[in-house]
């Protein structure tokens, strides 16, 4: 696995994905949960209290706009943003000028979630419509962006999908559906395919094994108890790809509880609300699903 790290403009897959990552890991439970979901989702960051000053920390690390180490914004990124997306988004260079301007002379006093919402409100009020163009936050301008690129997921569409359309094209369909009832088959276009499952499910950050993402996983199918099992099965694995990983779990002990999990996963991959609104796993739904998609490629 590679170690590298060259940051590269976002995709609406890939700010989709921090929007609702952060909702799912910060919403709270109970009845106020749905007027949360509704202002944030218009991009308001309201109410001012801890559960929204930490989301949009969360957001603000998750698009990498603020580095917590330096505990500086990254106007740079705002650039990068820009120039990929200028023609799809509808951002002007003038307006994109101002809000880099306005967030390079942030202070946060502290990385503490109060902190950085309360120095970054004022310019996400100044700037919302800026922001929403640039990171794919408005209907029309992500639309152009998806129609534009072939090579990013779509809404709807679960990982798994993506990449087997991706890596075999249609082909080799015997490959494809033994790969699909989890059989090591150790074809490249297997490997390749595990590689960009790995990547687009965050299994792979930085160039490495994410370890917390898999375990999260396991924890989404009410097995958290199987954590030091999982932790200890990765680590072990003399992996260098994806490809090494997935075989690992597949020959453990745990192999069952991982198709589950992966299962699950690729589910949620199509839809990334699906937890945020109030979708619980269901064993029985979640084997119905991968039944069919098997059957629609497999017969």
């Amino acid at each position: 696995l590679q170690t590298r790290h060259r940051w590269t403009a976002l995709t609406p897959e890939e700010t989709s994905f921090v929007y609702m990552r952060c909702q799912e890991d910060l919403l709270p439970a109970d009845a106020s949960r749905k007027q949360y979901i509704e202002n944030w989702h218009q991009w308001k960051l309201q109410p001012n209290d801890h559960v929204t000053q930490c989301y949009t920390k969360c957001v603000l690390e998750g698009l990498e706009l603020y580095d917590a180490n330096k505990k500086k914004f990254r106007p740079g990124r705002v650039s990068s943003q820009h120039v990929a997306y200028q023609f799809l988004n509808d951002a002007t260079t003038d307006e994109v000028a101002k809000y880099k301007a306005a967030i390079d002379v942030l202070e946060p006093v502290s990385n503490s979630c109060a902190d950085l919402y309360k120095a970054y409100l004022p310019v996400h009020e100044s700037f919302v419509n800026v922001t929403r163009k640039l990171y794919h936050g408005t209907v029309e301008g992500a639309a152009r962006v998806y129609n534009s690129d072939p090579n990013i997921k779509r809404k709807n569409e679960s990982m798994f999908a993506f990449c087997e359309k991706h890596i075999y094209g249609g082909k080799n369909r015997e490959d494809v559906c033994r790969a699909r009832r989890y059989e090591l088959t150790g074809s490249d276009e297997l490997r390749n395919m595990i590689e960009c499952i790995f990547r687009g499910l965050r299994y792979i950050k930085h160039g490495d094994i994410n370890i917390d993402e898999i375990v999260r996983d396991f924890d989404l199918i009410n097995r958290s108890d199987l954590e030091p099992r999982v932790r200890s099965i990765l680590s072990d694995c003399r992996g260098i790809q994806p490809y090494d990983y997935y075989s690992c779990l597949l020959n453990s002990d745990i192999s069952e509880e991982f198709k589950l999990a992966f299962d699950f996963r690729d589910v949620r991959s199509a839809d990334y609300t699906y937890l945020v609104m109030g979708n619980v796993y269901d064993p029985q739904q979640v084997k119905a699903k991968m039944d069919k998609a098997e059957k629609d490629v497999c017969g």
